[in-house]
């Protein structure tokens, strides 16, 4: 029997002059345009306070990259590279590890003094020259140029979901594995403290006050100033989350589909829900009217309107993020650049569906992918040589 994905290039093949013309997911005359900024920054894990995971004037390769520079990594990859100030930061099990935007230099890699062997660190946020990391034992700001620590909050176990910002960055928010959830000053002053149920995984600013946390047993927390507005089940852990103007937020669930809920005056409501949407564990994209997000049975495509699904294509996909007109997603041996429309055809039978496959090895896997700085940036592990790395493709 054929595989998938050679059963998925046979189908493309064989059917390319019947789909002429026929396209699933493009956005006509509306549609987003190649982005034209080289110097665009990746603050936060996924972007912006919304989680959108998606640069939309962000100019990044869109075919036959070649390599700005690979350079080892001392721990094993988490989550996706953040950019900031022509700086790469990378959250690895050995600390947050800091190297050059454009030489791939190492500059310096902060680790908790009392820690031993592998820990736990957030993908950090960073603002006017400060990285917010998330520890062990709490929020931690170090100088982005040295890593010189400039001040700490302790927080009630470890820091679990990546720091957000609020507007404008005039607070940021913070989550703990113990279920608090913190609104801290950009000096580090607590404004206030609060505990929800579960583990917190993921933190979301997209409304106009306030934050939502998600949990690890399939809850959404909304919180202002301390006190919950509403609180929402979801059918399993919450795996990504991601907001839109507008007030919705789209959730991915382990096991639970994608669900896509009203929030404000509606307090939660579900507006649709995917029950086979992607897992999408780590991030959801938004961008050009819909909902992307990947699993290892591939990447998809949602409608963001109505949850209705335009394609799924690939396999083993680790991590998305999206720049100008353009998805990116980590994969099992490559970095993969596909149009955001699928290219054309119905479904999974499409034609023009990949822009590039870079390959990073047969036993490497791409765990994060960030398009910033005029280049795509990713974390590679390899199961191969054991030797972990980052990489730059311009």
């Amino acid at each position: 029997m054929p595989s998938r994905r050679a059963f998925l290039a046979a189908v493309s093949t064989g059917v390319a002059g019947g789909l002429a013309g026929c396209i699933d997911g493009a956005s006509g005359d509306g549609a987003p345009s190649p982005g034209s900024d080289g110097s665009t920054e990746w603050p936060v894990r996924n972007y912006d306070r919304f989680g959108t995971a998606y640069a939309s004037d962000a100019a990044v390769p869109r075919s036959g990259p070649s390599e700005r520079f690979s350079t080892p990594l001392d721990g094993t990859p988490r989550g996706r590279p953040v950019l900031a100030g022509g700086r790469v930061f990378q959250s690895t099990w050995a600390g947050i590890e800091t190297f050059d935007a454009e030489s791939g230099e190492r500059l310096w890699t902060f680790r908790e003094t009392d820690d031993e062997g592998a820990s736990y660190y957030t993908s950090p946020a960073v603002h006017d020259g400060i990285a917010y990391l998330g520890t062990e034992s709490g929020l931690v700001a170090v100088d982005a140029e040295n890593g010189e620590e400039q001040w700490r909050v302790e927080t009630d176990g470890r820091v679990s979901a990546s720091p957000v910002p609020g507007i404008e960055w005039g607070a940021l928010y913070a989550g703990s594995d113990r279920g608090e959830v913190l609104r801290i000053s950009p000096d580090g002053d607590v404004e206030w403290r609060t505990s929800v149920y579960g583990e917190v995984t993921h933190l979301v600013s997209a409304q106009m006050a306030g934050v939502t946390a998600a949990t690890s047993g399939g809850e959404l927390f909304t919180l202002y100033d301390g006190r919950g507005l509403w609180r929402q089940k979801v059918p399993g852990k919450v795996t990504a989350v991601a907001g839109r103007s507008g007030n919705d937020l789209f959730v991915a669930t382990f096991g639970g589909g994608v669900l896509c809920l009203r929030t404000a005056a509606h307090a939660g409501r579900v507006a649709w829900h995917a029950e086979n949407g992607p897992v999408a564990d780590g991030a959801l994209v938004l961008a050009d009217g819909a909902v992307f997000g990947g699993d290892l049975s591939g990447v998809d495509r949602l409608d963001a309107d109505d949850g209705s699904r335009g394609w799924e294509l690939g396999d083993d996909t680790y991590s998305v993020a999206a720049a100008g007109d353009t998805l990116y997603t980590g994969a099992d041996g490559a970095v993969v650049a596909r149009p955001l429309s699928g290219g054309t055809g119905v479904g999974s039978a499409r034609v023009n569906a990949e822009r590039f496959r870079y390959g990073i090895g047969e036993e490497a896997s791409a765990m994060g992918v960030t398009p910033a700085d005029g280049a795509l940036f990713a974390g590679v592990t390899d199961r191969g040589d054991g030797e972990e790395r980052l990489i730059a493709l311009e």
